[in-house]
């Protein structure tokens, strides 16, 4: 008897511990999102500007992002910003392109983004010195999508110890030389 309530109980035992060790809803305090990147709009790669033929230049793809802040379980009203947990600090970025057109790019940043609210900022979509290898060689324009990761912590209590965060994003891109005026 003795031994099977001992049992008993070692399989409650384990079983609570394995159900308080997995992910839940409540895991992150803070949704980090994507809300628009490049205010949804496809993103031109032009090559070479050649409006000034003598001062031609490669551009920088640089696009604007927006980040939102979603309080997990959509709490209401959303935690005040300075409350524990309440921001989001986006800490870097990654790209990548599905037909690698351009080879994977990372950057950092810093972003604060309240609780309940969005912040903007500007990336980099990818080097511009493998702009100028492209040049002559493309036929006409490449269409591609750049996958974008983001990354950064919930911020809590003025210090760096909150959970991790990722969120994703995409966009569509051309690249070619689109002939400047």
């Amino acid at each position: 008897m003795k031994t099977g309530m001992r049992f008993a109980v070692a399989v409650l035992i384990i079983g609570a511990a394995l159900g308080m060790s997995g992910c839940t809803d409540e895991a992150t305090r803070n949704v980090l999102t994507v809300v628009s990147v490049n205010d949804g709009n496809t993103m031109f790669s032009d090559l070479i500007n050649e409006a000034d033929t003598l001062k031609p230049f490669i551009p920088i793809d640089e696009v604007p992002v927006t980040f939102g802040n979603i309080p997990n379980g959509n709490a209401t009203p959303p935690l005040a910003p300075g409350t524990p947990y309440s921001e989001i600090v986006v800490t870097g970025y990654s790209v990548t392109y599905d037909n690698g057109i351009y080879s994977p790019v990372s950057g950092g940043m810093t972003v604060r983004v309240p609780s309940g609210g969005t912040s903007d900022a500007t990336i980099t979509l990818n080097n511009s010195g493998e702009k100028g290898a492209l040049i002559g060689t493309l036929g006409g324009t490449v269409t591609t999508t750049a996958r974008i990761t983001f990354t950064g912590y919930n911020y809590v209590n003025g210090s760096v110890n909150g959970e991790g965060l990722t969120a994703n994003a995409a966009i569509t891109v051309q690249v070619g030389n689109f002939g400047d005026e």
